[in-house]
């Protein structure tokens, strides 16, 4: 059973940054018209996350009245921004792309308003699957705010900037990904080191995802030799990034599979190196290579004991102990990893959501593996115990699939025993 991209690292996180709220302070003095067009705009941010049409346009309405009193020109851009946020929060699409559109064409606009338009419009049409409007919107952010990021002067504004900049550029490389573009994605992530590497106050903590993101990449375009190198010296200089634990697992497998002769591929990277050396054990049954992978990945186990890390370690472990034939055992690995609540996430909480997910798997394959035993009454047990998930989620149809198995063999089997005898 393979987790559904369980230690996906999207950049989901960034691909909406939304240009907000833009203090205003104290020494500025605005007018009562002003002050008026501004108590109409701080109402709009008590609005819900999604909003209907119909809210949409009342809002939007009273922004719009707001605007032909304001005699402020920063906070008349503020609110045409804010008009745009509205109609993209009530899903009106092409509303929202025309007005970010017409801000960010606007001569007077300030920067980072124009760039944080330019960023929207950008999300819009990669939304709509119109990537060659959202790459051009993108290179327009990333062009524009590049001078600023080496301008140390302006650094009250950096810090909005470089978030902008990054996901930009992340934006950029996974659009080319997603078009099997491998290099022009790696040279979008090398021009962000490159830039971040000249000034180590730009968002520095995502140099390892970056690069490991590039590994691969090149894993994926069958460079085999440059993942390993990038991916050894990353485990090395980046000890502490959250993948680094699993890196050395994948890394390991990749060199195995490397070493034997066969035509293996990667084509999502080297997340599927674990899962793919397994079937390589279970079908070849190659002892020494077995043995030398339980021994490996026990010493990375002990090293993370209690991590976030380690429970993904021991996740691999157990399903390797599977496929060699060691149910007992792997039982008993898939039922402390289902109940372990000891683990040090550093308050992440996404290695907590992580971790949750790949409990969650655990706990369906130890209802498999109890089923197995003809212990459905334990199985039903740890399958009664996942939490609630979306109905068509991968882990939902899965764990309803596996109940409504074991309830028919609960059902049935002793049944057809007793007409056996």
């Amino acid at each position: 059973m393979d987790i559904q991209k369980y230690e996906s690292w999207s950049s989901a996180a960034l691909c909406f940054v939304i240009f907000s709220i833009i203090t205003i302070t104290a020494e500025v003095a605005y007018s009562s018209k002003s002050k008026s067009a501004i108590g109409v705009l701080a109402e709009t941010y008590k609005l819900a996350s999604t909003i209907n049409p119909a809210e949409a346009e009342m809002m939007v309405n009273d922004l719009e009245k707001a605007l032909a009193d304001c005699d402020d020109d920063y906070l008349v851009f503020r609110i045409k921004y804010r008009i745009g946020v509205i109609y993209f929060k009530s899903h009106m699409m092409e509303n929202s792309k025309s007005k970010f559109l017409q801000i960010a064409n606007a001569p007077k606009c300030p920067e980072l308003i124009r760039v944080s338009s330019l960023n929207m419009v950008g999300q819009i049409s990669r939304l709509e699957g119109k990537n060659r409007e959202a790459l051009s919107a993108f290179k327009q952010v990333a062009d524009l705010l590049e001078r600023h990021l080496c301008d140390n002067r302006k650094s009250t504004a950096n810090s909005a900037f470089a978030t902008l900049w990054h996901s930009a550029l992340f934006s950029r490389a996974e659009i080319y990904e997603s078009q099997h573009d491998y290099a022009a994605s790696i040279s979008e992530y090398n021009r962000l080191l490159h830039i971040s590497g000249q000034n180590n106050n730009i968002l520095g903590q995502y140099s390892p995802l970056v690069n490991d993101r590039i590994s691969q990449l090149y894993l994926r375009q069958r460079e085999i030799d440059k993942y390993i190198n990038l991916a050894e010296t990353l485990v090395k200089d980046y000890p502490e990034y959250r993948r680094t634990p699993i890196i050395k697992l994948e890394l390991e497998c990749v060199k195995f599979l490397k070493s034997i002769p066969s035509n293996i591929e990667f084509p999502n990277g080297s997340f599927v190196a674990p899962a793919l050396f397994i079937a390589y054990l279970k079908n070849t049954r190659d002892r020494a290579s077995a043995l030398h992978a339980i021994d490996k990945i026990n010493r990375l186990c002990a090293e993370y004991k209690n991590t976030y890390g380690g429970i993904l370690l021991q996740y691999h472990y157990a399903w390797l102990l599977d496929a060699l034939g060691e149910k007992d055992k792997a039982v008993e690995i898939f039922a402390k990893i289902s109940s372990d609540n000891a683990v040090n996430m550093n308050g992440i909480s996404e290695k907590k959501a992580i971790v949750e997910i790949v409990q969650e798997y655990s706990k369906i394959q130890y209802a498999i593996m109890a089923g197995e035993k003809a212990d459905y009454q334990e199985a039903l047990r740890a399958l009664g115990s996942l939490r609630t998930h979306p109905d068509e989620s991968h882990i939902s149809v899965l764990a309803r699939n596996v109940t409504e198995g074991m309830q028919i063999l609960k059902r049935e089997v002793p049944r057809n025993e007793s007409e056996e005898k």
